[in-house]
């Protein structure tokens, strides 16, 4: 289970009532601009540009808090592979910062570390917000500069190069510009992760620029265990994965959820960590990633898995439950799983008794 620290609200709802006043915190207009917000990002795409009056407050004191732990995931991974830089500071160039999510969610997954942190963003009101909330936060164990310019511009030199919820307001190729900027300032042992919203076309349009950075030289870490394009999510056009995860949050933004029906369902996002040198995400060349949840039928179990090989649905039939296969019915969306044995016929692979299945948890987060 991955949980917002009550810390983490705290600082962001008094960075919102030292900027904006108490009044930003009101339920009712709070509720009114959350769901508004929620709509142009989903429904009404076309709007995505608007900034109607409370805009900010519901950035803040809600998105900025229920998104904050996205980027554990891939932290989790990362630090699970012995791939998190390991410098002090920790230099971090968070592109398209806003209200601070991304730079938040890591100090809160990496609670030692000492972060120098570059937020960049075209709202200057938003990265005074974002400032103040790490600022109260985290203290002196992150020094945070601001810089307000547009995400296509220069990224600084970073161990970690961070875009919440950017690209998917930019066009295909001014979204692989960016990522190629962030890939070029990064450190030779350093990430760069992208968070973005778990919706069928944003998602697609992340598996297409994932094989674009392929193309262009750039190593895929996660979430795929298949290094190569294209996605295997591509060749149909409903296809796509994401993620679905727990997730408890503190009481103001928990009772938000309640009161707008958002998020208070678990943390959904889609995601791509990309690496300028080659590390698998798990030692095992042929390890399968669980991209949905596991279907359970009178009679057997199905999940669909992606591997080097593309996706495949694993099938285990009742009978051919053993000890050592076990751990398929233990699998849930995100997991990672190896297999020795089982019959591969294109599109499927059949789980028989001998076949031995081995979970992992590359981010172990799940009570």
């Amino acid at each position: 289970m991955f949980e917002v620290p009550v810390a983490l609200e705290e600082a962001v709802r008094g960075a919102v009532r030292a900027q904006l006043g108490e009044a930003a915190l009101a339920t009712g207009p709070l509720v009114k601009a959350i769901v508004e917000r929620s709509r142009r990002y989903t429904s009404e795409r076309e709007r995505i540009a608007a900034a109607p009056a409370g805009d900010l407050a519901a950035r803040a004191a809600f998105f900025t808090i229920a998104d904050a732990m996205k980027i554990a995931i891939p932290i989790g991974e990362l630090a699970g592979r012995g791939a998190l830089p390991a410098r002090r500071p920790l230099r971090v160039a968070d592109v398209g910062a806003g209200c601070g999510a991304m730079t938040l969610g890591l100090l809160a997954c990496l609670p030692d570390a000492q972060l120098e942190v570059t937020a960049i963003d075209r709202d200057a009101a938003a990265l005074r917000l974002a400032a103040d909330a790490v600022a109260r936060y985290a203290g002196a164990r992150v020094a945070i500069h601001v810089r307000t310019g547009d995400a296509a511009g220069a990224v600084p030199p970073a161990d970690l190069v961070v875009l919440g919820s950017v690209l998917n307001e930019l066009e295909p190729d001014a979204a692989l510009r960016v990522v190629e900027r962030g890939l070029a300032a990064l450190a030779g042992d350093g990430a760069l992760i992208v968070v973005e919203p778990a919706l069928r076309d944003t998602t697609r349009a992340l598996h297409h620029l994932r094989d674009a950075a392929i193309a262009r030289g750039a190593h895929v870490f996660a979430p795929c265990t298949r290094h190569t394009a294209p996605c295997p999510m591509l060749a149909r056009p409903d296809d796509w994965c994401h993620e679905d995860r727990p997730l408890r949050l503190p009481p103001a933004t928990a009772e938000l959820a309640r009161l707008t029906h958002l998020r208070d369902d678990g943390m959904k996002l889609a995601y791509l960590v990309l690496r300028t040198s080659p590390l698998d995400l798990v030692p095992d060349p042929a390890a399968y990633r669980v991209v949905a949840a596991p279907h359970a039928q009178k009679g057997k179990l199905e999940l669909l898995g992606c591997a080097p090989s593309g996706h495949r649905t694993l099938r285990l039939l009742k009978r051919h439950r053993t000890a050592t296969n076990r751990d398929l019915e233990r699998a849930a969306r995100g997991d990672v799983l190896t297999l020795t044995g089982g019959t591969d016929d294109g599109t499927r692979v059949e789980v028989d008794a001998d076949t031995t299945v081995t979970r992992l948890e590359p981010a172990t987060a799940r009570e």
